[in-house]
């Protein structure tokens, strides 16, 4: 009596996944001149996905603002809407935070619930450091002092005045 085995091989996706995301933490920075500061990451549909979204937590200085885009950009001030995603499609999912010339740390979380059952959380963290321009700096020079060290901005000490520098008098 002969046997036959016969083995089936599936592919391991995990049954019933019907999406991912690339990335679920996204850190952007910037400086107090920036308008803008933005980062996004991508939402891939593997079925057919009703996707919602809102914003479940926003924790920003008082001068910013946010927007979102997924997959279109909306205005400033929505904080949820809905989409449909057909299979096989790499949906663009980004957070613009708009720091209006305020430093500081901004958190943005956003909940994204696909086919009425699955629930994805991402969060951009944005840093906006403060940023002093001079633009000429002869103010700072007094004449009667007299130069010690030139630095540049990596703190090495320099000869050379053709980069930014900084200047340490007594």
């Amino acid at each position: 009596m002969e046997k036959i085995l016969i083995f089936l091989s599936l592919p391991f996706i995990g049954f019933g996944q019907s999406h991912f995301i690339d990335d679920y933490n996204l850190q952007m920075f910037g400086d107090d001149v920036n308008s803008d500061i933005y980062i996004n990451t991508y939402y891939n549909s593997l079925d057919t996905c009703s996707v919602s979204w809102t914003i479940i937590h926003d924790s920003l200085p008082s001068q910013w603002d946010f927007s979102i885009c997924f997959p279109n950009c909306y205005n400033i001030g929505i904080t949820a809407a809905q989409d449909f995603f057909l299979p096989n499609n790499q949906v663009y999912l980004n957070c613009h935070m708009y720091p209006n010339g305020q430093e500081g740390e901004g958190i943005i979380q956003m909940e994204i619930t696909t086919n009425n059952t699955y629930k994805d959380t991402i969060t951009w963290n944005g840093t906006i450091n403060n940023i002093t321009l001079i633009p000429d700096l002869s103010i700072l020079k007094d004449n009667n002092k007299k130069l010690i060290k030139v630095f540049d901005f990596s703190g090495k000490e320099t000869k050379e005045n053709n980069q930014p520098f900084i200047e340490i008098y007594d």
